[in-house]
């Protein structure tokens, strides 16, 4: 089960081209970098909306009740 994830085949999973695979082999810490960044953005995307949610809940229109008097 070790042997999975080493040697040439190492990276096959991913179905990149045989020159990026190549790179990801020669140094699999770009990889690690590129899924760190990734996490990252969507964290920061997450947190702006979550700051746009919370701020704009006083500027929300009331409710119109049905049957009230205009």
């Amino acid at each position: 089960m070790g042997q999975a994830f080493s040697g040439p085949n190492a990276f096959k999973f991913f179905g990149f081209t045989p020159a990026a695979t190549a790179v990801l082999q020669r140094s699999p810490l770009l990889l690690v970098i590129l899924v760190v960044v990734l996490v990252v953005c969507i964290g920061l995307g997450l947190l702006a909306w979550y700051i746009h949610y919370v701020t704009n809940i006083p500027y929300r229109k009331p409710k119109e009740v049905k049957g009230a008097k205009k």
